[in-house]
C-alpha cells in the first residue's frame, strides 16, 4: 500500500498528538479505577479509611441512617483506632466524654497540644464507680490541653465523642479508658465506634460540643437525620426504630431500664418480629436489669446474658438495614436528660459487620429463662 504524503501542517501537529496519547496511555487506568476496588480499600482500618468522604446518605426522611461511614469494634481494635486518630490530627481535637483513664491516651492528647494543636477535652465531673478527674485534668492543663468538666446543665455527661480537625468525628459506645480500648486483666467490654465524615454531621456535631464547651444553650433542637442526641430525639428515634422493625430486631445493651423500650419491644415480638437482646452477665449480686429482663421475658422477647465480654455496647440493629449506635442505655434518664450521642447507620458493610459480631456474642451468651426476685 503506498503511503500518503504528510503535509506540512500534519507534520506541525503530529508530536503535540502524540504527546496526548501517550499520556492518556499513563492515566487512563487511574481515571477508570472500579468502584468496588475504591471501597475495598475504604474498608482498612488505616488513616486513609478514616479520612474517607462518605458517599451517599439513605432516605430523606427524619432519622435517616447514613452510609460512608467506617465501623471499629473493640475490644479488637485496642487502642490503636483512637491513638491513631489523635496522631493524625492536624490543627485541632474537641473531645467531650463521661470517663478518660487510658495512659496511652492522656499522653497523645499531651503530645497533640505539645506539638501546637487546639486541644479541648470535657469530662464528667462525677463519673460511676471511678474517682474523680481532677487529677487528670490538673495533668491535661499543664500539657497545654484545654480541660475542663462537662456542661452543669444536664444531670450527667455520658456522651463518647471525639471530633478531629473539624472534619471528622468518632461516635463511639465506649470511654476512654483500658476495659474500652482493648481490656486488661480485669477484663474487656464490647464496644463499637463510628467514624463520621459527612460534612452535615460534623458541622452538628461540632455545634453541640462548642454549646457544652461554653454553656451557652443545651445544643438539644440541633436538626441532623443521622444524629440520636439527649436531651434531643433519642427516645424518638430508638422508638422509631422498633416500631418499623418487620422482621428482625439485634440489640446489645448495658442497661434495660426503660418501660416505653420494653413495652416497644415486646410489641415488636408480639407482632411477628423476632426480637434478640444481650445484656451484661451480672458481676456479683443482684441483677440490675432484672425488672427489664422479667418484662421482656414475659412478653416472649430472647434475652441472653454475655459472661464473656462486658456488655457496654450500645447498639440497635433493624432488619439488617438501619443501627443505631450511640452512647444511649435504655433509661429514662440516657433518653430523655443526660447529655448523650448517638449515630443512625445504613451502610452495608458497617451493618455486616455488627452483624456478625452480634452473632458471635449471642452464640457466646447465656440464655436467661427466669430472673429471681
Amino acid at each position: 500500500m503506498a503511503k500518503l504524503p504528510l503535509s506540512s501542517r500534519e507534520r506541525h501537529w503530529l508530536p503535540l498528538m502524540l504527546c496526548v496519547f501517550a499520556l492518556s496511555l499513563l492515566i487512563g487506568p487511574a481515571l477508570w479505577l472500579p468502584a468496588p476496588e475504591a471501597a475495598a480499600l475504604a474498608a482498612h482500618w488505616s488513616l486513609a479509611s478514616s479520612l474517607a468522604v462518605p458517599s451517599a446518605v439513605t432516605g430523606s426522611g427524619p432519622d435517616s441512617g447514613v452510609k460512608g461511614v467506617q465501623v471499629f469494634v473493640e475490644p479488637q481494635a485496642g487502642e490503636r483506632v483512637i491513638l491513631e486518630a489523635i496522631a493524625s490530627a492536624q490543627r485541632s481535637l474537641a473531645i467531650e466524654i463521661y470517663l478518660l483513664t487510658d495512659s496511652s491516651v492522656i499522653r497523645a492528647l499531651e503530645d497533640a497540644a505539645r506539638r501546637g494543636l487546639t486541644v479541648r477535652v470535657m469530662l464528667e465531673p462525677h463519673p460511676y464507680g471511678a474517682s474523680s478527674p481532677d487529677r487528670i485534668i490538673e495533668q491535661l492543663r499543664a500539657a497545654g490541653v484545654l480541660a475542663r468538666y462537662t456542661n452543669p446543665a444536664f444531670p450527667l455527661t455520658h456522651a463518647k465523642l471525639m471530633i478531629v480537625d473539624n472534619q471528622r468525628a468518632y461516635i463511639m459506645t465506649g470511654n476512654f479508658s483500658r476495659a474500652a480500648l482493648g481490656g486488661n486483666r480485669s477484663g474487656a467490654n464490647r464496644e463499637y465506634g463510628i467514624i463520621d465524615s459527612w460534612p452535615e454531621d460534623v458541622s452538628s456535631l461540632r455545634e453541640l460540643f462548642e454549646a457544652d464547651w461554653r454553656r451557652t444553650a443545651t445544643a438539644s433542637g440541633i436538626k441532623n437525620a443521622h444524629l440520636v442526641i439527649s436531651p434531643g430525639n433519642a427516645r424518638t428515634a430508638l422508638q422509631r426504630l422498633i416500631g418499623e422493625a418487620q422482621h428482625r430486631l439485634l440489640i446489645e445493651e448495658e442497661e434495660m431500664k426503660d418501660q416505653q423500650i420494653e413495652e416497644a419491644l415486646v410489641a415488636a415480638e408480639r407482632r411477628g418480629v423476632r426480637v434478640q437482646v444481650i445484656l451484661p452477665a451480672p458481676r456479683e449480686g443482684a441483677d440490675p436489669n432484672a425488672d427489664g429482663i422479667a418484662a421482656l421475658l414475659q412478653g416472649g422477647v430472647t434475652v441472653r446474658e454475655d459472661d464473656q465480654l462486658y456488655m457496654h455496647a450500645k447498639m440497635l440493629m433493624v432488619d439488617g438495614q438501619e443501627a443505631f449506635i450511640g452512647s444511649e442505655n435504655c433509661s429514662p434518664a440516657a433518653l430523655e436528660s443526660n447529655r448523650e450521642v448517638g449515630i443512625l447507620v445504613a451502610d452495608e458493610e458497617v451493618l455486616a459487620k455488627l452483624q456478625a459480631t452480634f452473632q458471635t456474642d449471642w452464640e457466646a451468651s447465656q440464655a436467661v429463662s427466669v430472673i429471681s426476685p
